[in-house]
């Protein structure tokens, strides 16, 4: 999976990984794994980082990664 626009956007705000991880209640190792493209975001998690960077999803992941975190939501309701 090809990195992501979270580190950009998470410097741009001066924050640091470990405070993101803190706010967002997950360990720093996800984060960073998140951040590399290695995992992709919990819905929950997505909707926290959207209104901590104030940015829109798709400038932080692609489409097809937003997809699957959409379906990952429909398939937990």
């Amino acid at each position: 999976m090809a990195g992501t626009g979270l580190e950009q956007y998470r410097k741009r705000k001066g924050l640091t990984q470990a405070k993101v991880a803190e706010a967002l209640g997950i360990d720093a190792g996800r984060m960073s794994r998140m951040e590399a493209g290695e995992i992709i975001p919990t819905p929950e998690e997505l909707d926290r980082l959207v209104v901590m960077l104030e940015v829109t999803p798709n400038y932080l992941f692609s489409k097809h990664v937003l997809a699957e975190v959409a379906e990952r939501a429909r398939m937990a309701s």
